[in-house]
């Protein structure tokens, strides 16, 4: 085959060389079987022997990957029993089998479809990417229907290689991997917060995803360039091109061991001002990968992924086993735990919301759970279980106004009785903290602040909500500026507010990634910045290079100028040219 240079997105940074091995695409057979009435009572017996082979299956590798990989890969197996013993979703594949007179394999194919389609029309990219483990457990359900094929063991590559799939299943990911020779990993399909990515991630895979077709134009055995850095597939390079992709990767390697030894060095500045870097997570695998990377703590768990495992809501037990898990595996470093954040551009597709005209203005967040106050108490009981362990925190999105933090307080207070009552523990202390993502949140700080515990700052929503911008338009995302006098006006007036109060104050939006914002919020008084775990050792080493004291007097000259680019221009001459070292981006610099 030609040489060809493929561009997708890449999600897990590094260089690999190998040749290909391309996995099979998982397909359901898409023809409608119907059967006699009278063996409807046998079909759905067989489907039943099939969850109970899955469900022996499924078991017997999560103890393989916890003894070959570890606990926290283990745990995505646990989620998927838990989907294969959702009732919803048994009862639908039983009854299509019964009322509709179907296989089981149909009955269960159009189940898959049914909650596919679903899924796949969420705008919101994570929510979508957990059809992926619906597809998993569906699939080995689906071979277990055949007598004879469970269990059967997938070709194997012999040999370092590059795994190539049209898409890689939560499972297939885990067991490929724990094998130890998949250098890296390139995907038609896939996005950053699939559980295939997090997982390369946290074990130094390589991985492009988004390549739409690259099964279709190799074949097993072609060489392969993976650049997980710059989301970029060389097939079948020539010698020089290989050579420059050779020097590429002994620069990153380079990288990484310098980002890794940074990760265990002191968050200081220069004049000893302590900081704490702090990772933003949504699965629990990614813990062991967010603390390798230096993290102090997880400064946002987004809860929404433990609902959206299951196509039925997730009970008490669920949630607070992931919760006691948190706080035990990031123990004695702090968990703030954000409580629910449906609405918006994501929904729970098992509760059929009405879809809403202008859904970021909507039913969303702490609206949502006080609208759906059952589901948010059984939320609720879960965390105040786990904070009994000491370091757990609770943190409400996209609070508006002061009543919304009394109706919260008054259902705490009623959920803290029960549990008492019930002899359940928990910490009748635990820090209750809100977000400050809506302006008018934002105005109110002085307020607000009086009546919680902390502050977090999510930027990414407020900048957008305050400059009334979406930054995803590409018409109007140039007007998308963080470093914007009136949010920077802003952000001085929530921390200082914060900080005269004696409340601790995080920032969880991307300002927190980006050396030159971070350094901005250092000089306005912060302390406490949440990120992608990945950002953390660059945030800690340019935060390093400076002196507080130093930054703070520029990034008080730079408030008193009239634009954004003013603002980033004086900036990067006082602070950039000064301190080059500071700004090396995650990856590779030419």
């Amino acid at each position: 085959m030609d040489f060809l240079r493929l561009r997708g997105a890449g999600v897990s940074p590094g260089i690999a060389m190998a040749e290909a091995f391309l996995t099979e695409r998982v397909v359901f057979s898409i023809r409608r079987t119907p059967i006699p009435a009278s063996r409807t009572g046998a079909e759905v017996k067989r489907f039943r022997e099939a969850v109970e082979r899955t469900r022996v299956e499924l078991a017997g590798v999560r103890d393989t990957i916890r003894a070959k990989v570890g606990e926290e890969h283990a745990f995505i197996f646990d989620a998927h029993l838990l989907i294969l013993d959702d009732p919803t979703l048994v009862k639908d594949i039983e009854r299509r089998i019964a009322e509709e007179r179907i296989s089981a394999e149909s009955a269960l194919t159009e189940v898959h479809t049914h909650y596919a389609a679903i899924f796949d029309a969420l705008p919101d990219e994570s929510m979508r990417e957990r059809k992926a483990d619906l597809t998993d457990v569906l699939t080995k359900l689906y071979r277990n229907l055949a007598p004879g094929e469970e269990g059967g063991e997938k070709p194997v590559a012999e040999g370092p290689t590059i795994l190539v799939a049209h898409d890689l299943l939560p499972s297939e990911a885990a067991l490929r991997f724990s094998r130890g020779n998949v250098l890296a990993v390139a995907m038609d399909m896939g996005g950053s917060t699939s559980h295939a990515a997090i997982l390369a991630r946290s074990m130094s895979i390589p991985t492009v995803v988004g390549l739409h077709d690259i099964t279709r134009r190799i074949r097993n055995g072609d060489v392969l360039v993976v650049d997980g850095t710059d989301g970029e597939v060389i097939v079948n390079p020539p010698a020089a091109v290989r050579k420059e992709f050779q020097g590429k990767k002994e620069k990153y390697d380079a990288y990484r061991r310098e980002m890794h030894q940074v990760a265990g060095w002191k968050s200081a500045t220069r004049d000893g001002v302590r900081f704490y870097p702090m990772a933003n997570i949504e699965l629990p695998e990614e813990i062991h990968h967010a603390l390798s990377y230096g993290a102090e703590g997880v400064g946002l768990f987004r809860s929404e992924f433990i609902y959206l495992q299951r196509s039925s809501l997730p009970t008490e037990e669920e949630h607070f086993a992931v919760y006691s898990r948190l706080a035990r595996e990031v123990a004695p470093h702090p968990v703030y735990i954000r409580t629910i954040d449906i609405g918006g551009d994501k929904s729970l597709p098992f509760l059929n919301i009405e879809k809403e005209p202008n859904p970021a203005l909507g039913l969303r967040a702490v609206r949502f759970s006080l609208k759906y106050r059952e589901l948010f108490r059984t939320q609720v009981r879960a965390i105040l279980r786990a904070s009994a362990l000491g370091n757990v925190r609770v943190t409400i999105p996209m609070v508006t106004e002061i009543e919304e933090i009394g109706e919260i307080k008054l259902l705490f207070a009623e959920v803290k009785a029960e549990l008492a009552a019930e002899g359940q523990p928990f910490d009748p202390h635990l820090p209750l903290g809100i977000m400050i993502e809506v302006p008018a949140a934002a105005a109110l700080t002085d307020l607000l602040v009086r009546e919680v515990d902390y502050l977090s700052i999510g930027t990414n929503d407020l900048i957008q909500y305050y400059l009334a911008v979406d930054r995803s338009n590409e018409d109007v995302a140039y007007l998308y500026k963080p470093l914007h006098p009136s949010v920077l006006r802003l952000l001085r007036f929530i921390i200082e507010t914060a900080d005269k109060a004696g409340k601790e104050v995080a920032i969880c939006g991307e300002m927190a990634a980006d050396p030159l914002p971070a350094m901005v919020l250092l000089g306005l008084g912060l302390r406490r910045f949440s990120m992608n775990p990945i950002f953390i050792p660059r945030i800690k080493k340019a935060l390093r290079t400076v002196e507080a004291k130093a930054v703070r007097r520029v990034v008080h000259q730079a408030m008193t100028l009239k634009s954004a680019q003013e603002v980033e221009e004086y900036l990067i001459e006082k602070l950039l040219v000064r301190h080059p070292e500071a700004f090396l981006k995650l990856g590779l610099t030419s």
